[in-house]
């Protein structure tokens, strides 16, 4: 019997022994791969400096010129869709009511590639992006009740005047901007002395001296807010296939993400949806935000898919959301919402 217990015990020491060790061995095993995942993150930024430094190196990004706000950039509100922008400058709106149409124009004493913010593309290095930046919010205030980046082609830069529409939506690139959709969707009844401010600078807030332009407008919503409500949430309907009719598929844009692709093929795969194409809806990242005693920064890209269901041909809209973390300085995980089951003609699932 002694015997026995001493085979036990002698049984359970190596247990021990080994259960120590491989839970050493194992410790060791998630250090060893934390050790490379950091070491892997500091040399694809290293790798990312460099390359930056070498581009940088070839073509230094040209600096906007100074502007004296409102004499080198000049902007006006319209409600009518006028040609020019001195035909605008004679029908300009200085207060608006509920659901009118709204236009913004844009004169430039030079060009538009003047005063445009030249930045390289976070997501291809080898990519130039064009940006002004626009925001609604009080008058003679710094705060930003919305914000929105617009960003123009290289083709655009040669422009000395610019029409965007603001009100209602506008299918096309830069056709129109969400910014005064934005803030007056979320306002409340009552007359609001505001006004549009165009910068290209990206600090926030953005300090008066960056203002290339500046628009006064008084919102007459004494009756309330209902029809811009109403054209704010058509606004990506519109943008994506020019009609609030989802019968309609969007239109395919020139936008493309592999990592962005895989995410949202991830994220069918959880809704049990094999798709049979997947495309990106757009030509970029829409970016936008607020600015006050908490700003805020965001973008989103909208991908369309088709896939089939029994018998029956389908079609989803999945909106990519990315929030931007002030203190990683950089925007975080994908956010993806999928809209499912919309019945599409079959000859355009393939």
């Amino acid at each position: 019997m002694f015997e026995v217990l001493r085979v036990k015990k002698a049984f359970l020491t190596i247990l021990l022994i080994i259960t120590a060790a491989t839970t050493v061995a194992y410790a060791q095993i998630e250090q060893a791969e934390r050790y490379k995942r950091r070491m892997d993150q500091s040399i694809k930024a290293s790798a990312e400096r460099e390359h930056d430094s070498r581009l940088e190196a070839e073509a230094a990004l040209p600096v906007p010129k100074a502007a004296v706000t409102n004499v080198d950039v000049q902007a006006v509100f319209s409600k009518t869709d006028q040609k020019t922008f001195a035909a605008a400058k004679a029908a300009e709106a200085k207060k608006v009511l509920d659901g009118e149409p709204l236009w913004l124009y844009l004169k430039f004493k030079t060009k538009l590639g003047d005063y445009v913010l030249t930045t390289r593309n976070p997501d291809d290095r080898e990519k130039l992006r064009y940006l002004l930046f626009a925001e609604i919010g009080p008058r003679g205030d710094v705060t930003a009740l919305s914000q929105f980046t617009i960003q123009f082609s290289k083709e655009d830069l040669a422009a000395t005047e610019f029409k965007i529409g603001l009100a209602p939506a506008l299918f096309g690139r830069n056709k129109s901007i969400p910014v005064f959709l934005m803030a007056s969707d979320s306002a409340k009844p009552g007359v609001w002395n505001n006004e549009l401010r165009l910068s290209n600078t990206v600090a926030q807030p953005r300090p008066p001296t960056s203002t290339l332009s500046v628009v006064p407008v008084t919102l007459d919503f004494a009756g309330g807010v209902t029809k811009y409500k109403k054209l704010a949430s058509e606004y990506d309907s519109i943008i994506l296939r020019g009609t609030t009719d989802v019968s309609k598929l969007p239109f395919a844009g020139t936008f493309f993400s592999e990592p962005l692709k895989t995410a949202i093929t991830e994220k069918l795969a959880a809704e049990n949806i094999t798709p049979v194409k997947v495309y990106v809806s757009g030509d970029d990242w829409q970016e936008f935000g607020s600015g006050g005693i908490t700003t805020t920064k965001a973008r989103k890209v909208f991908a369309t898919f088709t896939y089939r269901s029994g018998e029956s041909c389908m079609y989803g809209v999945a909106e990519v959301l990315q929030n931007y973390d002030f203190m990683e300085s950089k925007y975080g995980a994908p956010q993806i919402t999928i809209q499912k089951d919309l019945p599409a003609q079959c000859a355009d699932v393939n």
